[in-house]
């Protein structure tokens, strides 16, 4: 195998790693939560025909890691939007998101790019610069462990996998740096969101995905009749 091809190899392996583990496993009820702005969130389901050992791969945005994304539990509650505004997201993840950002630029942009223009020098001074950022990211995580909600000692581990795993670094810090797990209510959650967008993906995706569940059976009438209440409510917004 020629040199070329094993840099080319190198460069699409890279990139590979990071949408892998990009990806989020979610189980029955959990949901994916990405941030957008002040008061705009998205909230998503990943493939709901589709499961992977009984878990549904759900992909945040990959080109926008500085986005905080947590994966949360869910109940089906009642109408009142305002239950929405409880989530919490850490003040100190805009940081981390640009930490975030910056692993991502350098070491899945970047780096991969100069190893297909043979740029060899150039390739080895991105990955230098992206330890330099991972240790740097990895710092800030641990001295502000308690207010991403988890303790120093995770906080180190995580850090130290992250300079290992230069690819995985992104998406490692950005699930830290969103807070702990926590659950919502829904149909509120999703329409609580400032964005008009935002909510109008939403009812489509919590549409299919509660189909989805009539059409498996839960087995409780009153939980059916409620899902079928949300279904008519969206038809006849939309």
């Amino acid at each position: 195998m020629t040199t070329d091809r094993l840099e080319l190899l190198l460069a699409v392996g890279l990139v590979l790693v990071y949408l892998i583990d990009s990806l989020r496993l979610l189980g029955h009820r959990e949901a994916l939560v990405e941030r957008l702005a002040d008061k705009r969130w998205r909230v998503s389901f990943g493939a709901i025909r589709f499961e992977m050992l009984g878990r549904r791969p759900a992909l945040p945005n990959p080109l926008r890691p500085d986005r905080a994304s947590r994966v949360v539990g869910w109940t089906i509650g009642g109408g009142n939007a305002g239950a929405g505004d409880g989530i919490a997201w850490p003040a100190a993840g805009r940081w981390l998101g640009v930490y975030c950002l910056a692993l991502f630029v350098v070491v899945v942009v970047l780096a991969p790019a100069f190893l297909i223009l043979g740029e060899g020098l150039w390739f080895a001074a991105a990955i230098a610069a992206g330890y330099l950022v991972a240790i740097a990211a990895a710092a800030f995580l641990a001295l502000r462990a308690r207010e991403f909600g988890i303790s120093r000692k995770s906080a180190v581990g995580i850090g130290i996998i992250g300079v290992i795993c230069l690819p995985c670094a992104p998406n490692l810090l950005r699930a830290a740096g969103a807070g702990p797990k926590l659950a919502v209510e829904l149909p509120a959650f999703g329409e609580a969101s400032a964005g008009s967008t935002e909510r109008r993906g939403f009812r489509a995706r919590f549409a299919r995905l509660l189909r989805q569940e009539l059409w498996q059976g839960s087995g409780d009438a009153r939980q059916d009749e409620r899902i079928r209440a949300i279904l008519s409510d969206f038809e006849e917004r939309a």
